[in-house]
């Protein structure tokens, strides 16, 4: 296999970058809002309407910058740490963010 077909398509990797981020920004969410914090809350913080900020809460925007993002975690007392890992180095796990349903085994 050459290193041209090992390569994931552009899409494929944009697409894994935005969900990483997503789900970065949803962990920190989770925690604070835990802790009794609202979206008004947060966008009063950001100096944003709260519409805005259910929308990138909610995954509703097309994308999420990485400079939003981490002005979001900033705000929910998070900081932004960007680390790079050889792929070969990332353990096999589903990477597709769609749940999966266990099939029962035969007896």
């Amino acid at each position: 296999m050459t290193k041209t077909e090992q390569r994931r398509s552009k899409g494929s990797v944009e697409a894994d970058a935005r969900l990483g981020l997503f789900f970065t920004l949803q962990k920190a969410w989770k925690r604070r809002s835990a802790e009794g914090m609202t979206a008004k809350d947060l966008a009063a913080l950001l100096d944003r309407d709260k519409a805005y900020v259910s929308r990138v809460l909610n995954g509703k925007t097309p994308t999420i910058t990485i400079e939003t993002l981490a002005l979001f975690l900033d705000r929910l007392g998070h900081s932004l740490v960007v680390d790079c890992i050889p792929a070969e180095e990332i353990p096999a796990v589903n990477k597709d963010a769609r749940p999966r349903i266990a099939v029962p085994a035969k007896a």
